[in-house]
């Protein structure tokens, strides 16, 4: 019965880790704008869930 046990428990461990992932990971951005320039770039994303616009300007 302790191995069963202790298989359960890995199963639900598993699954724990899977759902934090997906429930974490979950960025939902679509980009709107992307330049790449040899001196850096710009990037416009917008969150699909709240509609906020973020602006990520990179410079070398």
């Amino acid at each position: 019965m302790n191995a069963v046990d202790d298989a359960l428990r890995l199963f639900l461990l598993a699954v724990t880790l899977v759902v934090g992932f997906f429930v974490a990971g979950c960025d939902h951005k679509e980009t709107l704008l992307d330049v790449d320039a040899p001196n850096g770039g710009v990037e416009v994303e917008r969150s699909t869930d709240t509609g906020e616009i973020t602006v990520d300007v990179d410079r070398e």
